[in-house]
């Protein structure tokens, strides 16, 4: 092979095998890697916030069945939809105890649990009349 070949190859073969080249492939693989770290940060994030958002609202739902004494069917469904998810999400014990005390409660008509919240309602504002 021609030296000046041979010395072109080796020069081309050395910049490419560099420091500098090798620099730049690190970088976008931590670049890449760091974009997979903040996507898995805001994944864990939107888990908690949801988790957070479903005991709060299984807290609110199983406090009123329960002191209203009655839930009817669709309140039923609807409770099953939103206990099931939070639950697999790793859900502490508070909802459990609710969701199981409003699987205890009678199912009733929708007219009749309209009438007993606006009995504890207005029980709660003081309203005798």
């Amino acid at each position: 092979m021609n030296p000046i070949w041979q010395t072109l190859l080796t020069s081309v073969f050395t910049a490419i095998c560099s420091s500098g080249f090798m620099g730049i492939v690190l970088y976008k693989i931590q670049r890449r890697d760091h974009k997979k770290d903040e996507a898995e940060i805001n994944k864990s994030a939107q888990s908690e916030m949801m988790l957070g958002l479903g005991h709060d609202k299984l807290l609110y739902l199983t406090n009123k069945f329960v002191r209203r004494g009655g839930i009817t069917l669709k309140e039923r469904t609807n409770l099953d939809y939103l206990y099931k998810p939070y639950e697999r999400l790793g859900g502490n014990g508070d909802c459990k105890t609710g969701y199981d005390e409003c699987q205890k409660l009678p199912t009733i008509t929708d007219d009749d649990a309209e009438k007993r919240d606006v009995l504890l309602k207005r029980k709660d504002y003081g309203i005798t009349a």
